[in-house]
């Protein structure tokens, strides 16, 4: 009995595999890439230079890694009206373009353009923000930064109506010589703490804050890490506070969601923004504000 119990046994193995191979195991003819322009260009209104990243999309299944796009011509319009036109590809493999001064904050509609005689012409749209209307106070030695005592600076940034506000904030400190208050020219990029659980910190050291499409003020506090009064020269603090127009802002947070995502097996799968016109690379600009207070 148990030993046909034991054929039976095997025989509905042989034939549940052999199902499950001609129900499951199949050829599936996967379509052709078309490959395209994945162009990206961030612009501040503090800038010099120009400086996009051009290269061309893979498939899934290529044995190529994504390399940078020669020849490609880019267009930098106001109002639809070429501003800046420029092909030359740097040593760090980026489109650069020295403008001798700041380009400011440009009025209107700003046009990225991308061109390139095997794809399709891309682009995007942006509109320079409005600069932040803030202001600041230090308050020496009034927090904690973990155990040790620290500075506290509250910044407060007043509301701009019918604009959705973007910030990023960073803070440096700066060195002066003694009583002299001679300069010295040095900043250093301070890691801050802060309690606004609407502030996202970010890995280049400072943190995004948005208004969240409510019109309102806002206010922030941050714990420094610097105890002033332990220094026997003067210290100052260089505040930069970039407002950043809407698709730079979801793709600095789609950026830090894929950075913060990195090494964990459970996260969830993380997409970078694109405002691009074939949904590939991004266009984006900010306006930046610096105040110093010490």
């Amino acid at each position: 009995m148990k030993k046909i119990l034991l054929l039976l046994a095997t025989t509905t193995a042989l034939f549940s595999c052999e199902r499950f191979a001609e129900g499951v195991a199949r050829d599936i003819d996967m379509p052709p890439h078309n490959p395209q322009i994945a162009g990206s260009l961030f612009i501040d209104s503090r800038d010099s230079m120009l400086s996009a990243t051009v290269s061309e999309t893979r498939g899934l299944f290529d044995t190529t890694k994504t390399g940078i796009l020669k020849d490609v011509e880019l267009t930098l319009l106001k109002d639809g009206v070429p501003l800046h036109e420029w092909n030359t590809l740097s040593i760090y493999d980026t489109y650069d373009k020295d403008l001798g001064d700041r380009i400011g904050i440009l009025d209107g509609e700003i046009t990225f353009e991308v061109s390139h005689p095997d794809y399709e012409t891309v682009h995007a749209v942006q509109r320079f923000p409005q600069k932040a209307d803030f202001t600041a106070e230090v308050d020496y030695g009034a927090t904690t930064w973990f155990t040790e005592t620290s500075d506290e600076l509250t910044l407060e940034f007043n509301d701009i109506p019918g604009e959705n506000q973007h910030y990023m904030i960073s803070i440096d400190l700066h060195y002066r010589n003694g009583l002299s208050g001679q300069d010295t020219s040095e900043y250093f990029p301070l890691w801050l703490e802060t309690n606004n659980q609407s502030a996202q910190p970010i890995n280049e050291g400072g943190f995004l804050l948005s208004e969240e499409g409510v019109d309102r003020n806002l206010k922030i506090r941050f714990a420094t890490g610097v105890n002033s009064f332990d220094y026997l020269f003067l210290v100052e603090y260089r505040i930069t506070v970039k407002t950043l127009s809407d698709e730079m802002f979801k793709f600095y947070q789609s950026y830090q969601a894929l950075d913060d995502a990195q090494g964990n097996p459970f996260a969830e799968p993380v997409i970078l923004y694109s405002n691009m016109s074939n949904d590939v690379g991004c266009f984006g600009v900010s306006t930046t504000v610096r105040k110093w207070e010490g």
